[in-house]
């Protein structure tokens, strides 16, 4: 099973997500500690100050146990100061007087647990004295919905900028995927084109981003390293097949006329035969032997000899058609290979022109003398007088013998009980 592998911007967006939620998250608790720090501070401070305020007012009725008027007085602070409630406790700390304000008992509850929760003194206590001489105790207990208001607003702020955070981290997800997107995709096409198509010919633009830059300059220097490589191996290997196509041609050629040599005359006339076998047709042979060679070559040198051979093998490749081969078995010996050929006629019209192209002399330009171009011919037709290739170049050698026989210088068909007798003779 192939593990699902996370994505580049998936990563990066649940990065922003957390970071940015972490810092909200961290910046409210903190704001809430130092809001809650002040506001305690405050309130503290403030009911102290009621307290004291209070004290100072009942102290001439706590002096004259004046009860009503101390209920008065309380009633009044109570309610002015928005007090859950107020009491003075006598020297005895039994009840003189007090007093209930208006406060909402479920958010009053709520605040004396966040109270107590956060060690936050609910009640205070302040004394009433003259005269060093302590008379009793001003109790009063303050309206903490404050806290409640607080903890309202402060929860609605921080949902509040979790959503903005999601909307942010989403948002800045978008940009850095159309800013990153671009440059990323650029090196995955790169890169898969080198692949799947081996083109190395394509090089990635400057990119904003210093890294991806960086990286796109090091892919581009890798992607010259190789097209430089396969330029060079492809010279190498045109070279290679320069040479190997030269050797070809040097196995399958004559040297001195560069015309087919005997191998390729020979693979030549083995795919003809298959081919007029599976096909129904005919395939024709003329052995040519040059006449009185020999005599060439001791009178006048080898070098003539060989302009000889080069003038002959250039003479018989203008008396055949472009189809048919021409090649030089060896020594003074050469052939034509006629695929296809309809008859015995066309045999004959082929060999009358190549006897009439031997008719001129040849002029040794170094000797300036003319010597003589004579010719003998066998002539043999598959499948009539041979059943494969090399019976019907024997057929054909064993004609252009008997041509030679009958005084050179002309072309005879292979006749299998003439040629035999003379073979035998």
């Amino acid at each position: 099973m192939t593990p699902i592998r996370k994505t580049l911007f998936g990563v990066l967006r649940n990065i922003i997500f957390w970071s940015v939620a972490l810092i909200l998250v961290f910046s409210g608790v903190m704001f809430a500690v130092v809001s809650f720090h002040t506001l305690r501070a405050q309130h503290e401070n403030n009911m102290t100050l009621v307290a004291r305020t209070t004290a100072y007012a009942t102290e001439a009725a706590v002096m004259f146990d004046d009860r009503l008027t101390a209920n008065e007085i309380l009633a009044e602070i109570a309610q002015r100061e928005h007090l859950c409630g107020i009491a003075i406790l006598d020297a005895s700390n039994v009840m003189f007087a007090h007093a209930e304000g208006a406060c909402d008992g479920a958010a009053d509850r709520f605040a004396s647990f966040l109270a107590g929760a956060i060690s936050f003194e609910e009640k205070t206590s302040v004394p009433v004295g003259r005269d060093g001489q302590q008379l009793g105790t001003v109790e009063l207990w303050g309206d903490n919905s404050v806290f409640v208001s607080f903890l309202r607003r402060a929860l609605f702020v921080f949902v509040f900028c979790l959503i903005l955070a999601v909307v942010a981290a989403r948002m800045s997800a978008r940009w850095m995927e159309q800013r990153f997107a671009a440059e990323l995709a650029a090196l995955a096409g790169m890169a898969r084109a080198a692949r799947l198509e081996g083109n190395f010919t394509r090089r990635l633009p400057a990119f904003e981003i210093a890294e991806f830059n960086s990286l796109g300059q090091d892919f581009n220097a890798l992607l010259g390293e190789i097209q430089a490589r396969n330029a060079e191996l492809q010279l190498r290997q045109s070279q290679l097949e320069i040479v190997n196509n030269t050797l070809s041609r040097m196995a399958m050629c004559d040297a001195l006329t560069g015309l087919a040599n005997r191998a390729c005359f020979s693979e030549h006339l083995e795919k003809a035969i298959e081919k007029a076998r599976a096909a129904g047709t005919r395939v024709g042979l003329l052995y040519i032997d040059n006449d009185h060679f020999k005599d060439i070559n001791d009178n006048y040198g080898h070098a003539a000899g060989d302009a000889l051979l080069v003038n002959v093998g250039h003479r018989l490749g203008g008396a055949v058609r472009d189809s048919d081969l021409v090649a030089r078995l060896g020594g003074d010996e050469f052939a034509i290979l006629l695929a296809p050929v309809g008859g015995e006629d066309d045999l004959r019209h082929v060999a009358n022109k190549v006897l009439a192209a031997m008719a001129r002399k040849l002029r040794l330009g170094e000797q300036a003398i003319d010597i003589e171009v004579g010719v003998s011919i066998g002539m043999a037709l598959y499948p009539e007088m041979a059943s494969d290739g090399e019976a019907l170049l024997r057929a054909a050698d064993h004609a252009m013998y008997r041509a030679k026989r009958l005084g050179r210088g002309r072309a005879c068909l292979y006749d299998p009980s003439v040629d035999a007798t003379l073979e035998d003779a």
